[in-house]
């Protein structure tokens, strides 16, 4: 009898675990869902990013970059990407595509054109996770503090 006492704690822990499982999966913990969105900005609140916390390795995701228009004094944005971050990904594609990109450092400031002065604009960034684990990333205006967001990349 105490074998059997013994088998159903152990059934009922693995049973929790399981319940524990699919309630992390449903909620996005493995990928989309709930908890997997999130937004950063900057200090500033120039910049906002649209992100997806968890990644698989080899998924392609997009990232929403939204620039507010006090940040958008000329006909083009120029956007830094961190390095580190671009190591990790493939970069698939960006819309609008970018007028041009320059290395500063380690990082790529991508110059985004926008329809006119002092208007909004959103920026996608069509992406490949290369790399699995956590990466951080900063994002922002050239010459301002970045917006900071990390992923995780699971294999």
């Amino acid at each position: 009898m105490a074998w059997q006492r013994r088998t159903w704690a152990i059934q009922r822990i693995g049973w929790f675990a399981l319940g524990v499982l699919v309630l992390a999966a449903l909620t996005g913990v493995f990928g989309y869902g709930a908890l997997s969105w999130q937004q950063a900005s900057d200090p500033a609140g120039l910049v906002r990013i649209d992100y997806e916390r968890f990644q698989r390795q080899g998924s392609e995701f997009t990232l929403r970059v939204d620039i507010e228009p006090e940040a958008t004094t000329g006909d083009a944005v120029p956007l830094r990407v961190s390095g580190s971050f671009l190591d990790a990904v493939e970069v698939k594609g960006i819309v609008p595509e970018p007028r041009g990109a320059k290395s500063l450092g380690a990082d790529v400031e991508y110059v985004i054109p926008v329809a006119q002065p002092r208007q909004g604009a959103t920026i996608r960034f069509a992406l490949k996770m290369r790399e699995v684990g956590s990466h951080t990333a900063e994002i922002g205006l050239t010459g301002r503090e970045p917006a900071r967001f990390t992923q995780f990349v699971y294999p």
